[in-house]
């Protein structure tokens, strides 16, 4: 089974090498990419499309996925990484099932 990747990036430079315009704290969160919205406004959209559109299939997966993020929230917390990793992948299925159907 694929593991999912995690990446934290902190202050990546532009691809001319420019810093991006920020807002008013400095963390640049209401820019949206040429009028697409950032990725978290597209994944709860897709999230709440799903739900328009399959109804109680989609909620349940919906509730697997909210499951499996406190399951990893738990296993941090207990430092078991064993556990954060099969929750990480619980995740990942519960999400992929979500928006792929």
């Amino acid at each position: 089974m694929r593991k999912p990747s995690i990446m934290i990036a902190i202050g990546l430079p532009t691809a001319h090498g420019e810093e991006e315009p920020r807002d008013e704290d400095g963390l640049g969160r209401e820019q949206d990419n040429d009028g697409d919205g950032d990725i978290v406004e597209q994944g709860i959209m897709g999230i709440l499309q799903c739900l328009h559109e399959r109804g109680p299939g989609a909620v349940r997966q919906v509730r697997l996925y909210a499951q499996a993020l406190e399951a990893m929230a738990d296993a941090h917390m207990n430092r078991d990484d064993q556990a954060l990793e099969e929750a990480a992948a619980d995740a990942y299925r519960a999400l992929h099932q979500l928006v792929r159907g």
